[in-house]
């Protein structure tokens, strides 16, 4: 009787000591957080190392950044374009399209601000977002006033 209780003994030792199947990431994180802050600290030293001239630039240079063409309208269908220096030109909305367009051949990249009385309705300045996206602008926005 005696072995067969130390058998049953022997048995919930071995238990104890089988091997666990799962991996103790505490250590892993560990590790992977000291490495990051190594890369951290030693990433922006080693980029301003690397031993280049940069060329010379002015603002002359550069140049002055271009107005932004403005087209603005009224609730009483007036369409003015604005294409810098404070000079406005009144348009005719059948021939919006191809004045834009003839504007967009000179610059195409230029910057559209589109400018509508705050009464109008958004399917009129859907259609000048439209005719200005078709005339071949593609950097166009609204304009808004600021709350005071």
């Amino acid at each position: 009787m005696s072995m067969s209780t130390q058998s049953s003994f022997s048995l919930a030792e071995e238990d104890d000591m089988a091997p666990v199947a799962a991996i103790n990431v505490t250590p892993l994180v560990d590790v992977m957080l000291v490495l990051l802050i190594i890369f951290m600290v030693t990433a922006p030293l080693m980029l301003s190392q690397v031993p280049i001239t940069l060329p010379k630039a002015s603002l002359q240079e550069m140049g002055k950044p271009r107005d932004p063409l403005i087209v603005s309208f009224d609730l009483q269908n007036n369409y003015y374009i604005d294409t810098g220096g404070g000079h406005s030109e009144l348009v005719p909305y059948d021939q919006l399209p191809a004045r834009l367009h003839q504007i967009a051949l000179t610059m195409p990249d230029n910057l559209v601000y589109i400018r509508a009385d705050k009464n109008t309705t958004f399917d009129r300045v859907r259609d000048v977002l439209k005719i200005a996206a078709e005339a071949g602008f593609y950097r166009v926005s609204l304009m808004s006033q600021a709350p005071q």
